[in-house]
């Protein structure tokens, strides 16, 4: 064999070679190529899934201030019916003990007009 031959099959070899480690690295890129659309679909249903998290939140956050601001006003309404009703219950029970004091009025002048015979009630 000659050394042009030689040379020849070398090149020849090394372009084989070549071209095998070629699509092998082609190979490589696609696989790449594919998982990077894989993954910008999941960042993309990330994105879409944190965008209604986050609106699901605001709305939470203002339901909760709307309900806390009920809240308050019907706390202030029971502090003034709790202020009213203590008002009332003074006024029911100074009452109560003016007609007592007065039953027990009627009763002993009922008993001394009787002369001290208290006639029991039908």
């Amino acid at each position: 064999m000659s050394l042009g031959v030689l040379i020849d099959l070398s090149v020849i070899c090394l372009l084989v070679l070549g071209c095998v480690g070629g699509w092998l690295i082609n190979r490589r890129i696609s696989k790449l190529v594919s998982a990077q659309q894989d993954l910008r679909e999941a960042l993309e249903s990330f994105d879409a899934a944190a965008a209604r998290a986050d609106a699901a939140l605001k709305g939470l956050e203002a339901s909760g201030l709307a309900k806390g601001a009920e809240l308050h006003s019907a706390a202030t309404r029971a502090e003034s019916l709790i202020s009213e009703l203590s008002v009332m219950t003074s006024a029911g029970e100074r009452i109560a003990d003016r007609i007592e004091g007065a039953v027990k009025e009627v009763r002993s002048l009922g008993a001394a007009r009787a002369g001290g015979k208290p006639k029991r009630a039908a």
